[in-house]
This record gives C-alpha cells, structure tokens and sequence, in this order.
C-alpha cells in the first residue's frame, strides 16, 4: 500500500515535472458569485442629560432682561364705564427668581408700574396717573422649534400694592382694572418675557457645536494607528423639564461608528445640524457597535506564515505553500493557494513539481478563542477534478486540513487593545462647550461577517454618558 502511495505521488510529482526539471501547472480558476455587499455601520446612539443650574439659569436671564420690560402704549382697556385709554410701562424693582415647581420653570418678576389712563368719550379730556408695584409670577412651558430655537410660552398672573384709581365715575384698583383687561395687558407682558428669555435659555450654539465635535476623529493607540470615527445621523432631543434645581433636557445622536487604520488623521467634514427629533429611550446612555475590518491581503499573510513555519507534510513528502490569495464568493471564501512537492529524497528536485489550486470555506468567529477562522475548507470543483487527474496522491483532504489550521486568525488580543482604547476614548471628556465623556459598562459578543475588503469583526458596547455644559 505504501509503495502504490509513493507511485502515485511520484508520479503527480513527474506529471508536474515533465521530463526533468520542475514545472508548474494550476487548476483552472473556480466559478465565483458577487461577494457580500457590505453593510453600513450599524446605527449606535449616545445620549445625555444636559443640565442648567437654576442659578446659572437666573443669572442668564437677569443679564438678558431689560430693568424696563414692557411699554403700552394708547392701549384700549375696558373701565366699566366704556373703553378708557392707557399708556403704561413696567419696570423691575429687583431681579428675577427662577425656580421650578412639578416639572415647570417658574418665574417671579418684582416690578414698579407707571400709567396713565383716560376715561372714554367726552370724558377723555380726564385723566389720571398710576404708580404703583406689583409682581409678575409666571410658569415657563419650553419647546423646541425645528431651526432649534427656544419656543418659551409664559403665562401667570400678576398681583399690585394698593393702586386706587379715582376718576370722575371710575372708582376701582389697579388689580381689578388689570384683570378685566388680563388678555390686553398680562399677556402682553409675559410675551415681552418670553421675549428674553429665547436668548437667555437659546442652545443652539451649544447643540451645533456639540454636533460638529461628534465629527472629531479619536485616535486609538494601536498598531497600526486606529481612528475611531463616529457619522453622525440625527440629533434628538427629550423634553426639558426642571429637577434638581437644573433645567434638564436630554440630548442624544444616532451614528454610525467605524475604525479606520491609517497614520494620517483622517478628515471628516461636519454636515449641517439638522431639525431636532424626539428622544427614545433612557438618557445619560450609549450603545455603539463598532466594525474592524481584517483585510484578506493581512490574512493570508498571516496563514502563509504559519504555514511557512509548519509546512503540511504528506508521508515522507513537504508541501511548501508558496503563495496565497483570500477572494470572497457569496456564501463562502475561495482561498488560492500555490505550493511545491518537495521529495526529501531528491535533494535535485527533479521530481518536485509546482502547482496551484483553490479551496473554499466559510468564515466564522469562534468567541472562546477570540479566532476569526475559516472552517469546512474542501477543495473548488474544478480545483478537485483537476487534482484527481494531475496529482492523484494530494486528491484526499491533507491539504484542505493543513489549509484549515492555518486559515485561523487569532484576533483576541486587537479586540481586546480595541475594547481598552474605546473605554480610554469614551472616558475622555469631548468636547468644549458642552463635554461628554461616557463609562463602558460591558461589551457585547462579537459579529462576524465579510465583505468585498475583508473581515469585518463588529464589537458591541453600552454604558453611561455624562454631560456638561459650560455656559
């Protein structure tokens, strides 16, 4: 039996041969199918509560509000006796108080009032002047605009000091006078309010530069040098509400997060801050999925080295792998593979014979061992037929087998110099303005797939985010 075996062999080795000398011969090129089409990134979120301390809040809108707030002027008002006319102004006395109060912005507005009203018809030749102070108080409903402006909507009451206003038949007060005419002049007060307060709570410099900075490429420190890039697609936005003595309003950004290898810093131009969307789920989270591409170009080179060092043997002959190509086929991969018979024998190598072939396989991930490997390595069709007629000896699987534990890349140890740098990358604070930085809580397994570029290794990971904004 070994001595058919040695025949056989040796006379594949002389088919490859010839009539002396090596030669070299390859199976015909497989049949392939469109490889995969790769997927885009998958979407990952990161959201925050942002939060403005009460304090800081009052300060913006005492700088931002004028002492004189509100001017009538020739204002129709209803005096019991007909339609008397007014000219007012309102001037505050002190500054205002925000605080909040089941969810809401609440506002206290001290104020000194100065009008003068003149009775309607062939009584308007009487008039009188008012001073008198009084104080705003006003609850704040605040939304967002799709320009991202802010849309406060301020109502309340207002309440007076004694301000007795006797005129010919008019006998009343201030208080009761201002809330027969609430709608003409309470309403144009608070809208002189939310008037400042837009600038004062306005965060769209600060949303729009926290939108650019997501662009920001973070450097990974790997070998080769690694970028992590986040694209961002949408910004969303919770509804802003008071607790803790802050505004609060979570903010979040769908993006797509890939790793790209390269030593220059790669470049990335911010598109426009689009429309704010709503905010799903939880806030102060993230969820990022990251895809890591292992060229097929650094995978063979990779087999091929392992194979250099363990050249498969088949009895007492040495096949050495010369050459090898990873091409992806639609369900499968078509590994190309040149090798020489090497006969120990022969130290002439007159019956070596080189040849080349292709096999087949399917990637998969192996989680225990952190392995990115091809398994179910068996040879192409026409690759078979081929070896059956030339090389009926190697025809068995002991090249496949030897294809098989060398077509498994070990990628353990850059998942896990991955995983330490996104951690170090998160933990950073980001940007100026507003600041984020984020705590990994776990990693999730890892997805295999390919494309037309490589192996694409995709690594999962939520945790927490913090926010801050500076003012």
């Amino acid at each position: 039996m070994k001595t058919m075996w040695l025949g056989a062999l040796s006379g594949a080795a002389l088919i490859l041969a010839g009539c002396g000398g090596v030669s070299q011969t390859s199976a015909p090129p497989p049949v392939l199918t469109p490889p995969p089409v790769a997927a885009p990134p998958p979407v990952s979120t990161v959201s925050a509560t942002l939060s403005i301390p009460l304090d800081e809040l009052s300060r913006l809108v005492n700088n931002r509000t004028p002492q004189r707030f509100a001017d009538l002027k020739n204002q129709k008002l209803r005096c019991l006796i007909g339609d008397c006319l007014t000219t007012l102004s309102a001037t505050r006395t002190g500054p205002i108080t925000v605080s909040g109060r089941n969810g809401a912005l609440v506002l206290g507005v001290p104020f000194a009032l100065s009008a003068s009203i003149a009775l309607p018809g062939p009584l308007s030749m009487l008039n009188a002047a008012v001073n008198t102070a009084g104080q705003l108080n006003a609850s704040t409903a605040i939304a967002l605009g799709p320009d991202w402006s802010i849309r406060p909507n301020t109502g309340g009451s207002v309440q007076f000091q004694n301000g007795r206003i006797k005129l010919g038949p008019l006998d009343t007060d201030v208080a009761q006078l201002w809330n027969s005419n609430a709608e003409l002049l309470s309403r144009p007060l608070l809208s002189q309010l939310d008037l400042q307060m837009a600038p004062a709570l306005a965060q769209q410099k600060q949303v729009a530069q926290l939108w650019a900075g997501a662009f920001a490429p973070i450097k990974l420190n790997t070998k080769p040098t690694t970028w992590l890039l986040l694209q961002p697609e949408q910004i969303r936005v919770g509804l802003p509400s008071v607790a803790n003595n802050a505004l609060n309003m979570g903010l979040g950004i769908d993006v797509r997060a890939r790793l790209v290898a390269s030593e220059e810093r790669p470049s990335l131009t911010p598109t426009v801050l689009p429309p704010p969307a709503a905010l799903r789920g939880p806030a102060n989270h993230f969820a990022v999925s990251v895809p890591a591409v292992l060229p097929y170009e650094t995978a063979a080179k990779l087999a091929l080295d392992v194979l250099a060092k363990n050249p498969p043997r088949v009895g007492s002959h040495r096949l050495n792998i010369t050459a090898l190509k990873i091409t992806p086929s639609g369900q499968d991969v078509v590994i190309e593979a040149g090798f020489c018979i090497v006969e120990s024998w022969d130290p002439t190598d007159v019956s070596s014979g080189c040849g080349s072939g292709y096999l087949r396989g399917v990637p998969e991930f192996d989680a225990t061992s952190q392995t990115i490997r091809i398994s179910n390595v068996h040879y192409d069709v026409l690759t078979q037929n081929w070896m059956l007629s030339a090389m009926r000896g190697l025809a068995g699987g002991d090249l496949a087998k030897a294809m098989e534990q060398a077509l498994q890349f070990g990628v353990g140890g850059q998942i896990k110099a991955m995983q330490t740098q996104v951690s170090a990358a998160l933990a950073k604070p980001q940007g100026n303005v507003v600041t984020i930085s984020g705590e990994v809580q776990s990693f999730g397994p890892v997805s295999l797939s390919w494309s037309k570029d490589g192996f694409v290794a995709t690594v999962s990971a939520v945790g927490r985010v913090h926010a801050e904004v500076r003012m």
